[in-house]
């Protein structure tokens, strides 16, 4: 075979063309078409009351077990700030549902622009309000939450704001309105060239907080706006979440029903693009309401979002903390711990897995060391469990997405189920070994980011495994992670970067063609007349890009 060209070239690479003000410069980049056949197998599009806010942001979006964090952005003041705007005016699943009918539309860029900058004002409001007592009570210091503030106004451009004597309300106007002063280009398209602002990581996460306040459809619309269209992606397959049970926090987050019901609407309504939805099953929840109700149906929301609603496959996070198979009793952390401990939770998973390969529904499963719930829980992503698991005769025909490839980074010996190398190491072995597993590109921030350090490294990382794993180029499938991804400030350009990536990888039209949309179709069963075949055609065989795609 010959040895696949590691491309040191950037074709369509993000450039930062002229300056804004404060750190903000506005970047364009070539968007290049994408296969009709296109399909982001990650993606999401849950909001603020879908997540018990600080458990979720404090225990697991924060951290990074890979690089510094920001001290302000992990601390205590941003994670309050970041709740007050996540619950500002975001509607319920209920109220949202209560708003559909016939034809789904949603707001208006400009609308929703301006409902996002209302959002975020308002979360920054109550928070300076809270600030202002706590530098009362602590009358010789600065507060924390005084100090964050002053650096919001620095990168915001009005450094002098918090000087005056402006009420809380003023102060939060002036500083949306500078959030935001910028917010209506990104995405814009000029023929095929985009453009976008380019913000700091802090003002930009707080945009992303404005994004969560939305209904599910608006955050859907941004999704189609950025990468969506006739000439790109059409098909997405977001996935919904379920993270009550192992945060430490207790919070009140949407019921499971009431998220199926509404992404169910929201999908079965939509022609714009084709929505295949993944539903949450978490094992410890799982094993939990067994020993409440030794009767009880714990798989009743799967069999229900899989036959019923439309839903085309299962998301797992093994990272809150369970492995794949062979859990033991180190839940010293979650709020209950089941009598059963770890074997309990393989029991439920047990159930699901044969449930699902008998009714031919995949499973995607985070498999990279972040989202972190419990101590050290990252390693439970290790895709070393998922081979120990389906060495198990009774599971090897499961079909697994073994999702965010690409870090190379997680050589250390600290999994119960450890990975004799990188984890893309096992991943290549595993591709090799069986016949349905496959994994995603979704936040790929180190080779989307043009500027990263460790671009090179890990491109060169990944070319020579494929060249020694050919069969991986018909396992690899392209995600972009959104929402998650809209931390990022060049997150407009994530679709072309990571398309540039597969071209400097060396891949030819036919293979880029698979990664980005018919390994896809093959992981989700849609290219055989199967049991999910036969489901998806029920439930979306009205949608117009279904029938140009699957039965034309």
């Amino acid at each position: 075979m010959t040895t696949r060209r590691f491309v040191l070239s950037s074709l369509w690479g993000t450039v930062a063309l002229s300056a804004l003000s404060g750190c903000e410069s506005i970047r364009h980049f070539f968007q290049p078409e994408v296969s009709r056949t296109a399909i982001d197998i990650h993606a999401h599009f849950f909001n603020g009351r879908d997540v018990p806010v600080i458990g979720f942001l404090k225990q697991t979006l924060i951290r990074d077990p890979h690089a510094p964090v920001d001290p302000d952005m992990g601390s205590d003041a941003f994670l309050g700030l970041l709740k007050y705007i996540l619950l500002a005016n975001t509607p319920t699943a209920q109220e949202e549902l209560d708003g559909l009918g016939g034809r789904v539309s949603p707001m208006s860029v400009e609308a929703i622009l301006k409902r996002d900058q209302k959002n975020v004002e308002a979360g920054l409001a109550s928070f300076t309000r809270e600030a202002n007592q706590r530098t009362i009570e602590l009358s010789t210091t600065r507060s924390s939450e005084d100090q964050l503030l002053d650096r919001i106004a620095l990168e915001a451009g009005v450094p002098g704001l918090r000087t005056g004597l402006q009420t809380p309300e003023n102060q939060a106007n002036s500083l949306a309105q500078s959030i935001y002063q910028q917010g209506g280009n990104a995405g814009l398209r000029t023929g095929e060239e985009r453009q976008y602002v380019h913000r700091t990581p802090l003002m930009q996460t707080l945009r992303w907080a404005g994004i969560l306040t939305r209904s599910r459809l608006d955050i859907l619309a941004e999704l189609e706006r950025l990468y969506g269209g006739p000439d790109l992606i059409r098909i997405f397959s977001p996935s919904l979440v379920d993270f009550s049970a192992w945060l430490v926090t207790r919070e009140t987050v949407t019921p499971l029903e009431d998220q199926l019901e509404v992404v169910a609407a929201i999908a079965q309504r939509t022609d714009t693009s084709l929505i295949l939805p993944f539903l949450p099953f978490c094992p410890l929840r799982a094993a939990l309401e067994v020993e409440d109700d030794p009767q009880i149906d714990t798989l009743r929301h799967v069999k229900r979002g899989i036959l019923e609603l439309g839903f085309v496959g299962v998301k797992l996070y093994p990272p809150m903390g369970f492995r794949p198979v062979g859990n033991t009793d180190d839940l010293t952390w979650v709020p209950r711990k089941p009598q059963g401990g770890g074997p309990a939770l393989d029991a439920a998973l047990e159930t699901l897995f044969l449930w699902c390969i008998t009714n031919e529904v995949p499973i995607k499963a985070h498999a990279n060391n972040s989202v972190a719930a419990g101590p050290n829980t990252g390693t439970f992503a290790d895709p070393a469990g998922w081979q120990a698991l389906m060495r198990d005769a009774r599971f090897r025909e499961l079909s697994v997405n073994l999702a965010h490839f690409g870090g190379f980074d997680e050589t250390e010996d600290n999994s119960a189920f450890t990975s004799q190398g990188d984890w893309e190491e096992t991943l290549a072995s595993m591709v090799n070994e069986f016949p349905n597993v496959y994994f995603d590109l979704g936040f790929w921030s180190e080779v989307a980011d043009q500027d990263s350090s460790n671009r090179a490294r890990i491109l060169e990382r990944a070319a020579v495994l494929i060249d020694r794993s050919p069969k991986m180029l018909k396992r690899m499938m392209y995600g972009s992670d959104w929402s998650m991804i809209g931390r990022l400030p060049n997150h407009p350009a994530y679709l072309a970067d990571i398309q540039n990536a597969l071209t400097e990888l060396g891949l030819d039209t036919i293979e880029t063609e698979a990664v980005m949309g018919g390994n896809a179709a093959r992981y989700l069963g849609l290219h055989r007349n199967g049991q999910q075949r036969q489901r998806v055609q029920q439930a979306y065989g009205e949608n117009p890009i279904y029938r140009d795609i699957f039965e034309s």
